[in-house]
């Protein structure tokens, strides 16, 4: 048994608080890394896809048409996940501080928003292969058939997809006993442990 300290606590306990404390930044440091990543995924994307609609623009139809409809989408949903990645950077702001319960809600605000935002991408991509009456003459974007529409639609599910993972990775519950004296005859230790 370690030596007691003023408190009352042991060596062990401290080591075991600090070992916690490590983890837990760690842990929201790489939660800080998804958040960000997946706010600026969207604006990323639509920066990429601008010189490559100039490099491609001769392709054959199912990539150039997907490059195309990639910069028309994102020039038309810029504003959106400009203001969700600012939102976003907000929160990941307070994860690192003292406000981490503030940061969570801000960027699963930003997270769920965007995933509804892509959701409503790929379903009006899909809409406009699948019923092609729905589609408005007047649209900016190609044509597309279902390779293009695939291609188009491929990037929104991933982005939508790290959306989710940033969700489980905020609120999965890392439940660690704050004091190992506290688990004691009659407790359930399986109620303490992390998951």
């Amino acid at each position: 048994m370690g030596r007691v300290q003023d408190d009352g606590s042991t060596e062990a306990d401290a080591v075991g608080t600090e070992a916690n404390t490590a983890r837990d930044a760690q842990r929201r440091s790489r939660d800080v890394v998804w958040s960000q990543g997946a706010a600026l995924a969207p604006l990323f994307f639509f920066g990429m896809s601008v010189p490559a609609n100039v490099v491609l623009a001769g392709a054959p139809a199912p990539i150039g048409d997907a490059v195309t409809t990639w910069m028309v989408l994102g020039a038309f949903s810029f504003v959106v996940f400009f203001a969700l990645a600012a939102l976003s950077f907000v929160g990941a702001a307070r994860l690192r501080s003292a406000h981490g319960p503030l940061g969570r809600w801000l960027v699963s605000i930003a997270a769920a928003a965007a995933m509804l935002v892509h959701a409503g991408v790929v379903f009006s991509v899909v809409e406009s292969v699948a019923v092609p009456a729905t589609r408005s003459p007047d649209s900016w974007a190609p044509k597309l058939n279902a390779n293009a529409a695939a291609l188009v639609v491929f990037p929104y599910i991933a982005a939508a997809a790290a959306n989710v993972y940033v969700l489980i990775r905020l609120w999965r519950r890392h439940r660690a006993p704050r004091d190992v004296r506290a688990i004691g005859p009659g407790t359930d230790p399986r109620a303490s442990t992390p998951r």
